[in-house]
C-alpha cells in the first residue's frame, strides 16, 4: 500500500510540475451585440469585504441608498432623514395610551424607523415591505438594534391585506397611500383590518403644487371616481427620474394616484372613522402638502 501511495504521490508531483509554468486563466468574456468579446468587469468577489466586522460594514451593503438617519449609538454613516426618533411616531403613542403588547400592522416600513420606536414602546409589529432593498435593509436594522417583538414580511401589503382575516389594534399607513394607484380600495381594506389607523400622507393641492417642484410629475388629468354617492378626484403622478435610483421608496407602478386633502378625510369618515384628528400638517413640505390623521372607527 505504501508503495502505491508513493507512486500516486509522484504521479501527482509531475502533473503539478506540467503546470508550473502554465498560462494564467483568461477573464472571463462576453459576447457583445456585434460577436465580439468584451471582459465581465463583475465578480462575485465583489460582494466580500476583508475589513472588521463593524455596524459600518452591515450598512455600507446598501452605501448611498439610506433615507433615514440610524441612531447615534450605532456610530455610523447612514441617511439624513429622522425617522428613528419622528415626533410623528411619538405623538401616536400618546395618542394610543399604554402601547404595551398592542398589536401593529405596519405597511412600508421602508428601513425600520417607525417599527423600532413602536418596538421599544412595547407593540408588536407586523411590518410588510413590497421593496426587495428596503426589505433588507429592515433586517440589517433589525440585527443591528436589537428589535425583538418585530417581524418583517417581504410582499404586497394589498395583497395581503386582502388575504388576512384578522383584525390589528392599529395599522400604521405612514407614507404609502400616495404611493397607490387606487388609494380609494387601500383606504376601504385599511379599515377592513383595524378600528384605529394612523396615517401619514401627502395630498393634491392646485394651488400649493402649481409653484412647487414636484408639479412636473403631476403631467395627466384628474380622474373622477365615484364611490357612493361621493366623487373624487384622483391626481395621476409620474416618478419619472426616480425609478433609475436604487434608494427608489415608492410604490411598484411608474405612477400613483394623489387623492385631496377634504377627500381623504370624507372617505375616512364614510368608512365610520368618527374621530379624527389632525396634526404634523405641512403645507410647504419639500414633496407637497402632508398631514398625519389620527383616526378612530366609532360605528
Amino acid at each position: 500500500m505504501a508503495v502505491v501511495l508513493r507512486r500516486a504521490g509522484k504521479r501527482i508531483l509531475r502533473g503539478l510540475a506540467g503546470r508550473r509554468h502554465a498560462e494564467p486563466d483568461a477573464p472571463p468574456v462576453a459576447s457583445d451585440d456585434a460577436g465580439g468579446e468584451q471582459p465581465i468587469v463583475h465578480s462575485i468577489l465583489d460582494s466580500y469585504t476583508d475589513a472588521a466586522p463593524s455596524a459600518q460594514q452591515a450598512v455600507d451593503i446598501f452605501a448611498g441608498e439610506w433615507s433615514s438617519r440610524l441612531p447615534d449609538q450605532l456610530g455610523v454613516e447612514s441617511g439624513w432623514v429622522g425617522l428613528f426618533d419622528d415626533p410623528r411616531i411619538e405623538q401616536l403613542i400618546a395618542w394610543l395610551g399604554d402601547v404595551e403588547g398592542i398589536r401593529v400592522l405596519e405597511l412600508g416600513p421602508l428601513e425600520g424607523g417607525h417599527t423600532y420606536m413602536l418596538d421599544r414602546a412595547g407593540a408588536v409589529v407586523d411590518a410588510v415591505e413590497s421593496n426587495s432593498r428596503a426589505y433588507l435593509k429592515c433586517l440589517v436594522v433589525k440585527e443591528l438594534l436589537g428589535i425583538q417583538r418585530a417581524r418583517f414580511l417581504r410582499g404586497d401589503f394589498v395583497a395581503y391585506l386582502k388575504e388576512i382575516d384578522e383584525q390589528y389594534d392599529l395599522v400604521l399607513a405612514s407614507g404609502v397611500l400616495y404611493h397607490m394607484v387606487d388609494p380609494i380600495e387601500f383606504l376601504e381594506l385599511v379599515a377592513a383590518a383595524s378600528r384605529r389607523i394612523a396615517l401619514w400622507t401627502h395630498y393634491f393641492d392646485e394651488d400649493v403644487l402649481a409653484d412647487s417642484p414636484t408639479a412636473q410629475h403631476f403631467s395627466a388629468s384628474a380622474e373622477p371616481v365615484t364611490v357612493g354617492d361621493r366623487t373624487y378626484m384622483l391626481h395621476p403622478r409620474e416618478y419619472l427620474h426616480a425609478l433609475a435610483s436604487d434608494g427608489f421608496g415608492g410604490g411598484p407602478r411608474p405612477y400613483s394616484r394623489w387623492m385631496e386633502r377634504e377627500d381623504i378625510l370624507d372617505e375616512l369618515r364614510r368608512l365610520g372613522f368618527g374621530k379624527l384628528e389632525i396634526t404634523h400638517e405641512t403645507v410647504d413640505h419639500m414633496n407637497g402638502p402632508a398631514f398625519l390623521v389620527l383616526a378612530e372607527r366609532t360605528d
